[in-house]
């Protein structure tokens, strides 16, 4: 229960894919692009390099939030510091962004025509799958769907709920605002300026550059101010019920978060060692 459940799954499963990030890599971006071999040596070293300084800068900043939003969790709960929290994890990652910018865009710039059409044209297919997808759900599938997810995810953080709990957790729910259509009008923005970006580079490196920076980087250039306005609200909200559901927890369910934390901690802790 915890805004910030940005550190991963399982102490394990986590281990292995973190650090197998260059090898695994290689497998999502087949269905994406095929690159030729030197391009995919440039791709695990971009990854390799990252993961290594993410290790070494970041994954430190990531223990000290949990400790602290820990602490918060076992004192003061309030909206204020869940916000700010939020705030915090954005912060990390818009550096892992900053981070990989630079290589990512020399990258890009390997690619022939037939590349850059095969991405183009893939990430579009996989939009039209994602619409597809969400088409054939009503709008009382989706929002059942949703809950699902939502109570499992609770159950896993606090154990058995109490009525009142899955009350607050069905309201919230039904509070939320459907935002998919948004989203997919914000992807679709990112593509036609990556596309565009394509064109640049035969006649202007800079340009193309530029573009590429404000693809990767900055997120919020293409979030329209409707959907900016929706998921402030959905957080907000989110931020309330777990204000609301701080003052029903057991003892028995503040052990049950506690160790959650220390689980997750430790998970950082191995990470960090690896």
């Amino acid at each position: 229960m915890v805004v910030i459940s940005f550190v991963l799954l399982a102490s394990c499963s986590t281990s292995f894919a973190y650090n197998n990030l260059p090898w695994l890599s290689s497998f999502w971006v087949d269905d994406y692009i095929d690159l030729n071999s030197s391009q995919a040596k440039q791709l695990k070293i971009i990854i390799k390099q990252t993961r290594n300084w993410h290790r070494q800068v970041e994954l430190p900043k990531y223990k000290q939030d949990l400790i602290k939003l820990q602490k918060t969790f076992n004192s003061e709960f309030n909206i204020s510091d869940l916000t700010q929290q939020v705030t915090v994890a954005k912060l990390h990652w818009s550096n892992l962004l900053i981070q990989v910018k630079a290589p990512l865009i020399e990258l890009a710039k390997t690619l022939s025509t037939k590349q850059q059409q095969e991405l183009v044209t893939n990430i579009q297919a996989n939009l039209a799958d994602e619409l597809k997808q969400y088409q054939e759900h009503t709008t009382q599938q989706l929002s059942e769907e949703r809950l699902k997810e939502q109570l499992s995810y609770y159950k896993d953080w606090l154990g058995k709920l109490t009525k009142q709990q899955t009350q607050l957790i069905t309201v919230a729910n039904e509070q939320y605002i459907n935002t998919f259509v948004l989203w997919q009008r914000y992807k679709q923005n990112r593509l036609n300026a990556l596309q565009q970006a394509f064109s640049y580079e035969l006649r202007n490196v800079e340009q193309f550059e530029q573009q590429m920076s404000i693809i990767i980087t900055d997120r919020e250039y293409f979030i329209s101010e409707e959907l900016a306005a929706k998921n402030q609200a959905n957080l907000m909200a989110h931020v309330n019920l777990l204000v609301s559901l701080n003052s029903t927890l057991s003892d028995k369910q503040r052990r049950h978060v506690n160790k959650h934390f220390a689980e997750l901690i430790e998970t950082v802790d191995d990470l960090i060692a690896d």
